[in-house]
């Protein structure tokens, strides 16, 4: 399709659905509408489409819009509520719908916050669907040609689900495709597009919206065995093949009890009456009895009336070569059309059309496919602006909901329909009741018959994991710590449930979601609810110790060139972050230098071990301290005077391996030391007596002595 149809609507989405990153899961699915489902309009011309989904992430909104595949070919619709609050993984709702063909989007959020991507069908509309059934020039024939003609608009769709097994079951959710194939057979029992490729697209650029044919004719049959399968017995032809139980009729029946029921339908196109011509032979009141009778019974079968557009067909080759033709059949066809209160509408004359035909009978053969255009040309001049304004649809029946609810044991859902079916089939498992457990992963639906026997599918509940949830890993386990000024964050390995933080031995719900921010300490514990509303065991518990607050410092001058912070509690083991201004210093001890100007602050930082967890905590900034370095002043003594075990030395600069020499007033040296001056150093000379000194300092940098007093 893409190669045929690249748009500038379906580039758009193929570029979202490709810069998904990879590993992002889809949080929201749409289910029905299946991909080029088209639903029959209404007489506005319109048509309220059901629609459903799944969802694997938590959420309390579903919006839907619809686009325009391609500009021109639909009203485009904004965002509007689907439902809100949905249960159990999976939502519904309608949309009503202009005629078009749509791109349908779907997107889900929680508290106003977007939920993973939007869900995307890339095509489905609203339009004109046509059941075909007859004989042979309706179900098309297998024929060789170097050219059979397709549906060349994307518009143009059949039923994708065959019935070549002759089942009496109802079918299951069906298959649309795109009619653009040689080899497409339109279910349930179509062969080759035939001339309804060509008719699609004839209709499609007439009327401008999307079509859809299903297709139940059977190749060599009677309007006898029409009739007698109609009556439920087994239909015998002129040769005596015995046809499958209720085979013709059958495929009818439950295709317009089923798939027309769900999509709408406009009308049959029936195109039958050759057999009857030859061998059969049958007379006009017999066929017009007979069909007649068909029209009734599925009227009654399916409890409503729908239009028959009757071909008026008889053209058949004999067993002596000759294409002949039956006034008995066409005057018994005319004869059902012109009936009183006749749902009935006059189809094509066919049997003037093509008479060159190659086996007598049919409108195509080997290589020959003119005869096709020329019946679907018929069909397009029936199918006027007159015909669609004066024939009344059968309109597509809301999908019905099931609701999902998980059992005590968390290990199963139950599954309900709704009241007031006569019957109920849930697939895959064909179990019949109102209600379904559901123990496992799969897709899930229920088939709801009324009385007459018209069937509509649920929608879909599709389980892709185990129905308990799996239980939740708190990634910070064990002992955890945190400071008393900020906030401890659990969180998970996983966060696609919606989940419950509690303390343990409790059942008070503290928080949810997959992180969990607390400031209290205690011992925690997590649970986690799905999507279909079952529980998880509870997760391993994660403890939490709260440090006390970190005490802020006091800082002081304690030199010339140096500044100190202290605190009042004892044996923290502390440090220290220093700033000058709005720099960070290096230095974490208690005292550091100012040997440059500023405004200094500190603020105590106490590191705590748990485990092998280790946590840094802090205090808030001390108050600033105002510092002017006095550059006249490179080496300092202080204080001077001063006591014999209390006399320090700063200098500006950094020194290393500085000698400290203390003299008397003799000359006689009374104390030496080396150390590096980058901080406060404290002068040994704790054993001198009262009096003058003199210190000298000496580096490869600097000899200098002062004098000082001892007390």
């Amino acid at each position: 399709m893409l190669d045929k149809i690249f748009t500038f609507s379906f580039l758009r989405i193929w570029l979202l659905l490709v810069l998904i990153p990879f590993g992002v899961s889809a949080q929201i699915k749409i289910t029905s509408p299946v991909e080029r489902a088209v639903y029959q309009r209404g007489a506005a011309g319109q048509a309220t489409v059901s629609v459903s989904g799944i969802y694997t992430a938590p959420i309390d909104k579903v919006e839907i819009r619809a686009l325009p595949a391609i500009a021109g070919q639909g009203i485009p619709t904004d965002w509007s509520v689907l439902q809100t609050d949905p249960s159990g993984g999976i939502f519904s709702g309608t949309i009503l719908l202009n005629s078009g063909w749509y791109t349908l989007e779907a997107r889900a959020s929680l508290a106003g916050n977007a939920v993973g991507q939007p869900a995307i069908l890339s095509r489905m509309g609203v339009g004109e669907v046509f059941m075909i059934s007859g004989q042979s020039n309706a179900q098309g024939v297998d024929y060789e040609a170097s050219s059979k003609p397709v549906a060349t608009d994307d518009r143009v769709n059949f039923l994708n689900q065959s019935n070549v097994v002759n089942s009496l079951g109802d079918p299951e959710y069906p298959v649309f495709d795109r009619l653009d194939n040689p080899i497409d057979n339109i279910g349930p029992r179509g062969k080759s597009p035939w001339c309804w490729g060509i008719l699609g697209d004839l209709l499609v650029q007439k009327l401008n919206v999307p079509v859809m044919f299903i297709n139940s004719a059977w190749e060599g049959t009677s309007i006898k065995y029409w009739r007698a399968s109609a009556e439920g017995k087994r239909a015998q032809n002129f040769y005596g093949f015995i046809y499958p139980d209720q085979m013709p009729y059958a495929n009818l029946r439950i295709f317009m009890q089923n798939t027309a029921k769900q999509f709408g339908v406009r009308a049959i196109l029936w195109m039958q009456g050759e057999t009857d011509t030859f061998p059969e032979a049958t007379s006009y009141e017999e066929y017009r009895s007979s069909l007649q009778y068909v029209i009734d019974r599925l009227g009654a079968d399916i409890n409503g009336r729908v239009t028959w557009v009757i071909s008026r067909t008889s053209r058949i080759r004999n067993d002596n070569g000759a294409s002949i033709t039956s006034p008995a059949v066409i005057g018994a066809q005319n004869a059902v059309i012109d009936g009183l209160f006749s749902t009935a509408y006059r189809g094509p004359e066919t049997d003037g059309l093509y008479p060159q035909r190659a086996d007598g009978t049919h409108f195509a053969g080997k290589d020959n496919t003119a005869g096709l255009f020329i019946l679907a040309n018929a069909w397009n001049s029936t199918l006027d602006i007159d015909f669609f304004n004066k024939v009344s649809p059968l309109l597509p029946a809301a999908m019905p909901k099931i609701t999902s609810i998980c059992a005590t044991n968390n290990t199963s859902l139950t599954l309900t329909a709704p009241d007031g079916y006569a019957s109920y089939m849930w697939l895959p498992s064909y179990a019949k009741g109102k209600t379904l457990t559901v123990t496992g992963p799969g897709e899930y639906y229920v088939q709801l018959k009324d009385a007459t026997g018209n069937t509509v599918n649920s929608q879909k509940l599709i389980v892709t994991s185990s129905i308990k949830p799996a239980t939740p890993t708190i990634v910070q386990s064990g002992s955890q710590q945190a400071c008393a000024d900020s906030a401890f964050v659990f969180s998970l390995t996983s966060s696609n449930d919606d989940y419950s933080w509690f303390k343990q031995n409790t059942t008070t719900v503290l928080a949810k979601g997959p992180t969990f921010s607390v400031k209290e300490a205690g011992t925690y514990q997590v649970k986690s609810q799905n999507v279909l509303g079952c529980s998880s065991e509870t997760s391993a518990a994660a403890s939490l110790v709260i440090r006390p607050q970190v005490p802020q410092p006091t800082i002081a001058k304690s030199g010339p060139f140096t500044i100190m912070a202290t605190v009042a509690q004892t044996g923290l083991n502390e440090k220290y972050d220093w700033k000058r201004d709005e720099k960070i210093l290096l230095n974490h001890s208690n005292i550091i230098k100012t040997d440059t100007s500023g405004s200094y602050a500190a603020r105590t930082k106490v590191t705590y071990t748990l485990g092998s967890n280790a946590l840094t905590c802090y205090s808030p900034y001390s108050p600033s301290q105002e510092v002017i370095t006095n550059d006249k002043n490179d080496v300092v003594v202080f204080p001077n005077p001063g006591l014999a075990d209390g006399v320090y030395i700063e200098s500006r600069d950094n020194m290393k391996n500085a000698e400290i020499t203390v003299y008397d007033i003799y000359g006689r040296v009374v104390v030496t030391q080396t150390e590096d001056l980058t901080s406060r150093v404290k002068i040994q000379v704790k054993n001198l007596t009262t009096g003058k000194y003199i210190i000298r300092v000496k580096s490869a940098e600097v000899d200098l002595s002062k004098q000082i007093m001892i007390r």
